[in-house]
């Protein structure tokens, strides 16, 4: 017997719990579940997909999220670490480990900011803007390769149902957040 079994199929696990949850819960409407089910596999595919594609340039996917806002959403600018942490979604002890982490290995400095004497402003160092873009070129070319021969209008209508259920979920948590 071996000491490990093979990685079950998500598909088949999905379908699995569906029935599990049908016969423990008959009187419930369980449709919706089996969606977020769904939703949620991929989730842990795209993280650990994720770590594959990270894992050889060194960084772990807070470093990842970091160093693209840094990149694309402030456009290389400055940043402050509460402005990181609205495009992140890393919490604030975490953006503080993050930073601490890609400051010493030499990829994003901290400097005062100039208009608020008790905060500082965070930037990517030439080395930290090469390691982004890297990575962001790896990524971004596996997910294409990984998702090629899906038909385009297929996809376009699955990311609007997507951004759907994103707003919906996120508008359902902010209280709690």
């Amino acid at each position: 017997m071996p000491d490990r079994l093979p990685p079950p199929d998500p598909l088949v696990l999905i379908d699995e719990g569906r029935e599990c949850r049908r016969e423990a819960f008959p009187d419930l409407r369980l449709e919706e579940a089996g969606h977020l089910a769904h939703l949620n596999t991929l989730g842990h595919l795209i993280e650990a997909y994720m770590l594959q594609r990270l894992k050889p340039h060194g960084v772990s996917p807070s470093d990842y999220r970091v160093l693209t806002a840094l990149l694309l959403a402030v456009r290389g600018e400055r940043a402050t670490p509460q402005v990181l942490n609205h495009f992140t979604r890393i919490t604030s002890a975490g953006m503080t480990r993050t930073l601490d982490r890609l400051e010493g290995a030499g990829y994003l400095a901290r400097v005062p900011n100039p208009e608020d004497r008790r905060s500082v402003l965070v930037e990517l160092t030439p080395t930290g803007r090469e390691l982004a873009e890297s990575v962001m070129r790896d990524v971004q070319g596996h997910y294409a390769e990984t998702l090629e021969g899906l038909a385009d209008p297929d996809l376009k209508g699955e990311v609007e149902t997507l951004r759907r259920i994103i707003a919906r979920l996120d508008r359902a948590t902010a209280n709690r957040r």
